[in-house]
């Protein structure tokens, strides 16, 4: 067998087994892992369509060949002209096939419009979506059903001209690329006037045959209902070039420029295509398609969203995702600007956003854009240093209050003519942003006192007077300074907070900017308590073999994992995988949960055959019971936790000293676990793939708190 007949084997054999699971019943995601986005061959396609499009029940029912046939609608005589050239299209040479195709399409388009009280009109993309379909030599009936199917889910309402999804196009092109947005409105090209046909015909009508048929067969697999939005994108971005030069060009020449672009795509460059798709995809906010899926594809409440994709500035983000986005430190990162008052953004601010006063720009021009300049390099600076407050992506909020508003608009449009990129607006204001923010050390200023009425300035004072001027308690007393936060310390305050990696470069790191806001990192020369004393270092780097040790529970509790993640003292969570003996006493890794309450350390893993998410509790212990954290030097993904009990002590050892924990991980020996001040009860090994640094700068921090908290109440007791 000759190399080429071998790579053409090896490259049609996900073809016998697509071919061979479709004949086996196979649902979307088998069909999704097997064909991985590619050209699908023509003998399956029809197969394939019907499992992503989900039209096997519909073409079971037949509705088309329950109809009577009375072809009597005002456009009848267009629908018919209109199928004509259709099956002329489809058989140029063979007259009888162009009457079949003729009564075919014609058949299908009437009864669609008397099933949907749908009115037929020129260019609305109807047509051109049958093209390929009818290329597929399907029956009326299947035709029917896989033509309803595209126009129902993957269709926006109200396209139409001036119609709200080419307006949330604009927006979402005012996101990425402003400059060339700007360009368009000046030369009043709308979206309308080139992607309308794109969006009603899922771009059939600016394509040939073969590159349609291929670029459905990715589409219908991905199952994107915004994907028209971001392939319309790619199309006009990869004209960027062009249309910034064509200042000669007619407005009616660069429309039609645009509208013919899908006409360059081949076969070849189609996932190439969509992967540039998913770049630009995963670079914007997620919410805009949380708050428009509805109203866009099904229709429900389209005229109330509709209006407010008509009066937006720029596109909206949720504050559930700017919440979201804040604590987990992945996907799109924002940069958070409160433009309220000074007077409001000191009474009460979200801990992590920094402050530009809308006023500034009439009052102050001057001081305004200078605040302008540091904001961003502010924002520069937090990017570098790898800050949690830190992101590309710029959102600013408001108050809530149309009224009060009216200068934060102002704000992002001149942002806007700066050109910058990612710029958005928080829905709902701070108002809303209160509202959904779940940890209230998050919310701070200078009235903001529930959940903190037991950190008054008194008691403040009386903390700080018992411990060092350093103590972890003292950075409380910011939150009740009745002046307001200076621009500088608040950036400063951000700096220093790294993405950690490993537990190596960041186990003092903190996990969330609230963590900065209460405490800080302990030296050795604080003052730690009594429960740490003879220990030596409680962070350690550890290569000892995680099958040497490993932690027994022989009690079963099986638990909820949704109910345990909304646990209202739940502090942090971490996907991980846990080192434990199975029946056969033999070693495995379990995927599961770590999880950090206030008081407790937390390892769930999940239960065999499980179908209602059902979590076994492997691993529960008191977090003062945890005499090491460790980590191993070629994979500081894998902690390992230490437990133990304090032996009792006939005589104070001379060696006897306060704890010292350093902003690095010390190194110590594996020996070194089996300290004699300890009974050592057991040791759990985690393999965290993400975060393993935060992770083990959580569990020390909350350590740390009790720590502190014990030995203050022992002074105050002595």
């Amino acid at each position: 067998m000759s190399e080429s007949d071998e790579e053409f084997n090896d490259e049609s054999l996900w073809e016998t087994e697509l071919e061979i699971a479709l004949l086996s019943n196979c649902d979307y995601g088998t069909i999704r892992n097997i064909s991985k986005l590619r050209p699908l061959p023509d003998n399956l396609r029809n197969k394939v369509w019907k499992v992503c499009l989900n039209v096997e029940k519909d073409i079971e029912t037949n509705q088309i060949s329950k109809w009577k046939e009375i072809y009597d609608l005002p456009q009848q005589d267009k629908i018919r002209e209109d199928c004509l050239k259709l099956a002329q299209k489809l058989y140029a040479d063979d007259e009888e096939k162009q009457l079949i195709a003729t009564s075919t399409a014609e058949a299908i388009l009437t009864f669609f419009c008397i099933s949907n009280d749908e009115f037929y009109e020129k260019d609305n993309g109807w047509i051109e979506i049958l093209y390929p379909i009818m290329s597929l030599n399907l029956n009326k009936n299947e035709a029917f059903n896989f033509f309803t199917a595209i126009i129902r889910r993957y269709i926006p309402k109200d396209c139409v001209q001036n119609g709200s999804p080419y307006h949330l196009f604009r927006l979402l092109m005012l996101y990425h690329d402003p400059e060339l947005c700007a360009f368009l409105d000046t030369k009043k090209i709308s979206p309308d006037s080139y992607a309308h046909i794109w969006f009603r015909s899922l771009f059939a009508a600016n394509s040939n045959l073969k590159v349609i048929l291929n670029l459905w067969d990715m589409y219908f697999q991905l199952g994107d209902q915004f994907l028209i939005f971001f392939m319309s994108l790619i199309l006009v971005f990869n004209l960027r070039e062009e249309i910034l030069n064509s200042t000669e060009l007619e407005k009616t020449e660069l429309a039609k420029m645009i509208l013919n672009s899908p006409l360059s795509l081949n076969v070849d460059d189609l996932m190439d295509f969509n992967t540039l798709c998913q770049h630009f995809a995963a670079k914007t906010p997620q919410s805009f398609r949380k708050e428009y899926k509805r109203p866009l594809f099904e229709g429900i409440a389209l005229e109330k969203k509709a209006s407010k994709i008509y009066q937006a500035l720029c596109l909206p983000v949720s504050a559930d995702e700017l919440i979201q986005a804040n604590q987990l430190g992945s996907g799109v990162r924002y940069f958070l600007i409160d433009c309220r008052s000074a007077e409001k953004y000191n009474a009460s601010h979200y801990a992590a956003a920094f402050h530009l006063d809308a006023n500034l720009m009439l009052d102050n021009p001057n001081e305004f854009n200078q605040s302008v300049e540091g904001l961003l390099a502010a924002q520069k600076q937090a990017i570098d240093a790898g800050s949690l407050a830190g992101g590309q992506h710029l959102c600013f909020i408001g108050s809530g209050n149309d009224d009060e508003d009216r200068y934060v608009n102002m704000i992002v449009s001149n942002f806007l003519q700066r050109k910058i990129n990612y710029v958005s607006l928080a829905l709902g204001g701070y108002k809303e942003l209160k509202n959904v923010v779940e940890d209230p050390e998050m919310i701070v200023g200078t009235e903001v006192n529930n959940n903190r009425q037991k950190f008054t300035e008194e008691w403040v004072k009386k903390i700080n007077s018992a411990q060092a001027s350093n103590s972890m308690f003292n950075k409380f007393s910011n939150v009740f300074k009745y002046k307001s936060f200076d621009f500088k310390d608040k950036i400063k305050d951000y700096m220093s907070l790294p993405k950690a990696s490993s537990i190596q470069e960041n186990s003092s790191n903190l996990v969330n900017s609230s963590k900065k806001l209460s405490m800080k990192h302990v030296s050795a020369s604080d003052r730690i308590g009594k429960l740490y004393r003879n220990q030596g270092n409680l962070f350690a780097l550890d290569d000892s073999n995680p099958d040497d040790s490993v932690a027994k529970n022989s009690d079963i509790e099986i638990v909820n994992l949704k109910e345990w993640l909304e646990k209202p003292d739940l502090l942090q969570k971490f996907k991980c995988f846990y080192r434990h003996r199975n029946k056969n006493e033999q070693l495995e890794w379990t995927p599961g949960y770590l999880l950090l309450t206030k008081t407790h350390l937390y390892g769930l893993t999940e239960f065999p055959n499980s179908k209602n998410k059902e979590y076994k509790v492997a691993v529960r212990h008191h977090l003062k019971s945890i005499i090491k954290i460790a980590t191993k030097t070629q994979c500081p993904e894998i902690l390992a936790f230490t437990y133990g009990e304090k032996k009792p002590l006939t005589k104070p050892s001379q060696e006897d000293a306060s704890l010292g924990t350093s902003d690095t991980v010390s190194t110590a020996d594996s020996k070194q676990d089996d300290t004699p001040e300890f009974d050592i009860k057991g040791k759990d090994w985690f393999y965290v793939p993400e975060y393993a640094g935060e992770a083990a700068s959580a569990v020390k921090l909350q350590i740390l708190a009790i720590v502190e908290i014990i030995s203050h109440s022992s002074n105050l007791d002595n």
